[in-house]
């Protein structure tokens, strides 16, 4: 608890400066932007550069756990999560709300089914990040809330991997569907999921209360705007 509350100060004080300096016209075009992953995410900040070419935008790759850490610490000025962040009281906006669907390769035997039931994903081989990701922890959750196991054959850190390792016929996987737009090698079928929760929500985040930077309160409002549902094609 203590911890929260020194780094919620720091922040604050980070906030403080940075403001002093952004209204003396020092040091105030830059924003730091978190995200799990950066995979279909190169359009919102290559369009804003375009129109924002003074301002430079720091990425940090973070799990989500840290993302939560460094907002409350204020280190980052904004994150993009695809799982709830536990931190006190974040201000977001909701980006994109998609399915989630089973890629798999041709000759397996879902392929070529319009969808499954989670049941029927009950000793698949599946491919799949580390615990931690919102990938692991999607199948988990599917799983654990029906008395099911999850059979895992292949887990690491690179999410953006998994399309390639599925078209290699190494396993199945559960694959956001604006994969099937956004990377160049995408697994050869696909079969959506009988159920609700087989879904992820991306969320736009950043500290609750204080004030944002200049360059990153634009940002924010690019990346609300972006066109998402197109699959990030902009708009």
């Amino acid at each position: 608890m203590l911890r929260g509350y020194v780094e919620r100060a720091l922040g604050e004080l980070e906030a403080g400066r940075r403001a002093v300096a952004e209204a003396v016209g020092d040091g105030a075009g830059t924003v730091r932007l978190a995200s799990g992953t950066f995979m279909a995410f190169g359009g919102p900040p290559a369009a804003f550069e375009q129109c924002c070419p003074a301002v430079e935008i720091e990425l940090h790759q973070l799990p989500v756990a840290e993302m939560a850490r460094r907002l409350r610490a204020r280190d980052v000025d904004l994150a993009v999560a695809s799982q709830p962040i536990t931190t006190e009281g974040p201000d977001s906006v909701r980006l994109l709300d998609e399915e989630v669907a089973l890629a798999l390769p041709v000759g397996h035997p879902p392929a070529g089914r319009a969808s499954v039931g989670v049941e029927e994903l009950v000793g698949l081989p599946l491919i799949a990040p580390r615990p931690g990701h919102w990938q692991r922890r999607l199948p988990d959750q599917l799983f654990a809330g029906r008395g099911l196991t999850t059979r895992i054959v292949c887990e690491g850190d690179e999410a953006g991997a998994i399309a390639g390792l599925i078209s290699a016929r190494l396993g199945v996987g559960l694959v956001p569907v604006i994969a099937r737009r956004t990377i160049s090698r995408v697994p050869p079928a696909w079969a959506g999921v009988d159920s609700p929760d087989c879904r992820r929500v991306l969320t736009l985040r950043w500290a609750q209360g204080g004030r944002l930077p200049a360059p990153a309160r634009l940002l924010r409002d690019a990346v609300a705007v972006w066109g998402w549902e197109a699959g990030g094609a902009g708009g």
